[in-house]
């Protein structure tokens, strides 16, 4: 079958030039456009950078013979990241980097870290002032003291004979520094999701002297968190070419007028159009549909909705894996707070903390967001081993064979389903008190959340209010009929 280009996609594919910025909404097929941009120009060389490995195994099946398909970490592995294979880890743990700074000042070694991870995502050179935290988020230590410690730290992971562990962001780091010249293997560099660039990733591609084209969503940007940045905006990219994709075809008008409150609260006027039919939104999820998504903001709203599924005699599939949930690490939490050492699974936990006190404090004083929302699970979700063993027993492996799919709006990004369920732990973007940033941020997670619907999108409090255009206080009571706003318990029908 045929498929027929838009207006807007053939601009792209016909384009000639330095420089091009593709600002792509949900849906609207610019991956398919960009193979169909290498497939109109056969004889340039072309990488295709990936935001990460599954879009990257995706994008193989689909570009033509002229395309390689990387990841930026894929790009550095071969240059620095083989030689710190055994050191390497998730996420640095926070005692480790205490015992590395010789301190029990536990937000001292927890500005140190986010200053290390600051850094790493950045363009700059080495350690300095901008990586810190806001001066009012330091607890009374100085700048040079704090940056001493980052210094410390950066010191200790790109030295090749240390034996302190690494994340995958210090190799790709020093691929930067090194200053990588792509242009000796490629003509033309696709540069994907280019509203989440990391400034580090971002850094070495706008420097090469070849063809750049960037496309995004600057509306999908929804890892500032990490220190990602939105490449399309670049400096370098005063003049380049910009052209735009606003016809989405994974849904229909119903959905994409969801998609335009949230693209108007952020003061975009440029529209999507959504061009599927016999799409709708409603405030109740429709009686025994074969199969539906809920999309969480927090790791414990998941847990929550699979929880509530489970116990239902729902089978639930995690996207990227129940193990990516940390359920096990939560279950030894548990054991550990009853001082039930031997039922744990890891000795991890009574190795970096006396007791649960102390990792309570240490939660307290570093305001780690992780730690603490395992705290409240726990309180939550008691007693939690036996319900963690339900919701176990109910895991499948294949969506395929699945009642019902559970993920935060984070890992969804990318994916779609016919049925999207939104969760009630998103955060009130409408609330006076966020800053400017936090909206920004919060508005485009829900953007993403609410674009992963096909067919059916099931309206939380927040959007049913956004889509009334209601104001804050008739928000502040959320139906108790269908969902209850405790930040993970999705009410599904029988």
């Amino acid at each position: 079958m045929s498929w027929k280009t838009t207006p807007e996609q053939n601009a792209i594919i016909e384009w000639q030039g330095n420089q091009l910025v593709v600002n792509a909404f949900a849906g609207t097929g610019k991956t398919t456009t960009l193979v169909q941009f290498a497939q109109a120009n056969p004889d340039s060389k072309m990488l295709y950078l990936a935001y990460n490995r599954a879009i990257r195994d995706e994008a193989e099946q689909k570009f033509p013979f002229n395309v390689e398909c990387k990841t930026s970490h894929q790009l550095a592995w071969s240059h620095f990241g083989r030689h710190f294979r055994h050191r390497l880890t998730a996420n640095l743990r926070i005692t480790d980097v205490a015992r590395k700074l010789n301190t029990r000042h536990w937000p001292l070694a927890r500005l140190a870290l986010t200053g290390l991870n600051a850094f790493l995502c950045s363009a700059e050179p080495e350690p300095g002032i901008i990586h810190l935290p806001a001066e009012d988020e330091r607890h009374g230590l100085s700048a040079d003291k704090i940056l001493g410690a980052v210094q410390v730290l950066w010191y200790e992971v790109s030295r090749t004979e240390s034996d302190f562990p690494i994340t995958h962001d210090v190799y790709l780091k020093l691929f930067q520094l090194s200053g990588p010249n792509l242009a000796s293997q490629w003509d033309t560099i696709l540069f994907d999701e280019a509203q989440d660039a990391n400034p580090v990733t971002s850094a070495f591609v706008l420097s090469q002297p070849c063809r750049v084209v960037l496309v995004g969503d600057r509306y999908q940007q929804i890892y500032r968190f990490r220190g990602a940045d939105n490449a399309l905006s670049s400096s370098r990219l005063e003049q380049a070419d910009r052209l735009w994709l606003t016809t989405s075809f994974r849904f229909g008008p119903e959905v994409a007028q969801m998609a335009n409150v949230l693209l108007a609260m952020s003061g975009e006027e440029m529209k999507v159009t959504g061009s599927g039919e016999g799409d709708e939104v409603v405030t109740h999820l429709p009686a025994d549909v074969p199969h539906f998504s809920v999309l969480s903001r927090t790791v414990s709203g998941v847990i929550g909705a699979a929880l509530s599924a489970s116990l239902q005699e729902r089978k639930v599939f995690w996207v990227g894996g129940i193990e990516g949930y940390k359920t096990e690490e939560l279950e030894d939490l548990y054991w550990f707070s009853a001082d039930m050492p031997e039922r744990m699974q890891s000795s991890r936990l009574g190795q970096d903390y006396r007791d649960f006190e102390e990792y309570c404090a240490i939660a307290k004083a570093t305001q780690d967001v992780e730690m603490n929302q395992a705290i409240r699970l726990l309180d939550e979700y008691f007693p939690l081993p036996q319900k963690l063993a339900i919701m176990r027993r109910q895991v499948v492996t294949h969506e395929k064979d699945a009642q019902v799919t559970v993920s935060t709006a984070h890992r969804s990004k990318g994916l779609e389903w016919d049925i999207v369920v939104l969760n009630e732990d998103f955060c009130d973007i409408t609330d006076p008190l966020l800053s400017a940033e936090e909206r920004q941020d919060e508005t485009n997670l829900l953007y993403v959340a609410v674009t992963r619907a096909r067919k059916t999108l099931v309206l939380n409090e927040l959007m049913l209010c956004m889509k009334a255009g209601e104001e804050q206080k008739d928000c502040e009571q959320p139906a108790t009929d269908d969902v209850e706003n405790d930040g993970g318990d999705v009410v599904f029908p029988c």
